[in-house]
């Protein structure tokens, strides 16, 4: 992984839709930041004195500890798979991406001052005095210590929380158009990649004058959003998930810059309330111009009102079109046949939409990744005409599979990466698609 591209170049950022086929990704590739993960860091409420259940303060997200050296052998296997439908050059890694920006020093001392104050405003601690150490790091090793929270040559401890989260790079920021959506993160966990991730996009030389959607701007309300919940069915038509992760603020604000820029229609998506719908795209994701994996509970009029979403016109004044998002879809000229996550089964639903069975990546059109788990999932994908392959083969085949126009399913194995919650979508951020 590179980022040599150079800054400017044509085509650089750009995508008009979730399926095109895929011209330039950005990952992260997992490293001692995971070793770091304890269970007080996987435990979302603990109880306290009087014997109430609150809030844990140090949970970062993660429903398991997962064994690092397995992590990083499924994450790499999917860095094969997208190395091998776009290039080398073109596969993009959010850790060189800091290590890059840390280069001159003047950037070295904001970023590293920023996240001094972070710390402090997080849990009231002064940790000025690692600032001076911090700076005498070179680029490479303050990325890592920086993400991991300990410097890598002496193990001394800087910061409180490593960042595991960096894992789900669709998070970080989002593309739309010619625009980076820069995202700003609702839960305390990931304030850090928020802040790392916004320097890169403002910063970087490789990202230097790309138009941006800065949440950070919004307005006097509190903005949230993370780029799993915007999904882009169809050129000038977005949807944006509304729920834990991203709120009304937000989406809204993001609704109207796209307005502004060429967007004719964008639909807020209401999510249920849960860890398991935390964005759009564990529900919903697109597969091929005209097809998408749903999850059907939330989209079915007979389920709880908890249970289902709400399809709001974020262009029209929040007007509500129901829970119906195919056939809100098709009235703004997109038409989908789906495929059940599940394949029908409500029972194999729900356990594989908690394993990503809804999350699939496109690589381009009918040619997507999924969680070699998810069998049920894949059945249904199977019998809709999709082939399934294993990384391996299509890495032996990508250039006739891709060129071609076969529909297939890249099998991928998550059980460690699973256990953060996200799906092959969630782990990528295309930074490119190829236009029409």
């Amino acid at each position: 992984m590179t980022d040599v591209v150079e800054p400017g170049r044509d085509g650089l950022v750009g995508a008009d839709d979730d399926v095109a086929r895929l011209r330039r990704c950005v990952v992260f590739g997992p490293g001692a930041e995971f070793d770091r993960l304890r269970p007080s860091h996987i435990e979302s409420s603990r109880h306290a004195s009087d014997g109430t259940l609150r809030a844990n303060p140090d949970y970062l997200l993660f429903d398991d500890l997962v064994l690092t050296e397995a992590l990083a052998d499924e994450h790499a296997s999917l860095r094969d798979v997208i190395r091998a439908a776009v290039g080398d050059d073109n596969l993009l890694d959010l850790r060189d991406l800091l290590r890059r920006l840390l280069w001159p020093t003047a950037f070295r001392e904001r970023v590293i001052a920023a996240v001094v104050d972070l710390e402090h405003d997080l849990f009231g601690v002064d940790i000025s005095a690692s600032r001076t150490r911090l700076l005498e790091l070179p680029p490479s090793s303050l990325a890592d210590a920086l993400i991991s929270g300990v410097v890598p040559e002496s193990g001394q401890q800087v910061l409180r929380w490593p960042m595991p989260n960096w894992l789900f790079a669709r998070d970080c920021f989002a593309v739309a158009a010619n625009a980076i959506v820069v995202g700003y993160p609702r839960h305390r966990a990931r304030l850090r990649d928020g802040l790392l991730a916004r320097a890169i996009v403002r910063y970087h030389p490789l990202l230097a004058g790309v138009d941006l959607i800065d949440l950070e701007s919004g307005g006097e309300e509190p903005c949230f959003f993370e780029g799993g919940d915007l999904v882009l069915p169809a050129p000038s038509v977005a949807l944006i998930g509304i729920g834990i992760r991203t709120n009304e603020a937000g989406a809204q604000v993001i609704a109207q810059a796209l307005a502004d820029r060429g967007y004719k229609h964008v639909l807020g998506v209401r999510l249920p309330l849960r860890r398991g719908a935390m964005h759009l795209d564990t529900i919903f994701t697109m597969i091929d111009r005209d097809a998408a994996i749903v999850f059907p509970e939330a989209f079915d009029p007979r389920s709880a009102a908890e249970d289902r979403v709400e399809v709001i016109d974020l262009l029209d004044g929040g007007t509500s079109r129901g829970c119906d998002l195919v056939g809100a879809l098709g009235r703004v000229g997109v038409s989908l046949t789906t495929i059940a996550c599940g394949d029908g089964d409500p029972i194999a639903a729900a356990r594989e939409q908690w394993t990503d069975g809804a999350n699939a990546f496109c690589l381009g059109p009918g040619r997507i990744v999924l969680y070699a788990r998810n069998r049920v999932t894949l059945r249904a994908l199977n019998r809709a005409g999709y082939e399934i392959l294993t990384p391996t083969e299509f890495c032996r085949n990508a250039e006739l599979l891709m060129a071609g126009s076969r529909r297939f399913v890249v099998a991928l194995t998550g059980f460690e990466l699973s256990r953060g919650r996200g799906g092959p979508r969630c782990l990528t951020l295309p930074l490119a698609r190829r236009r029409n």
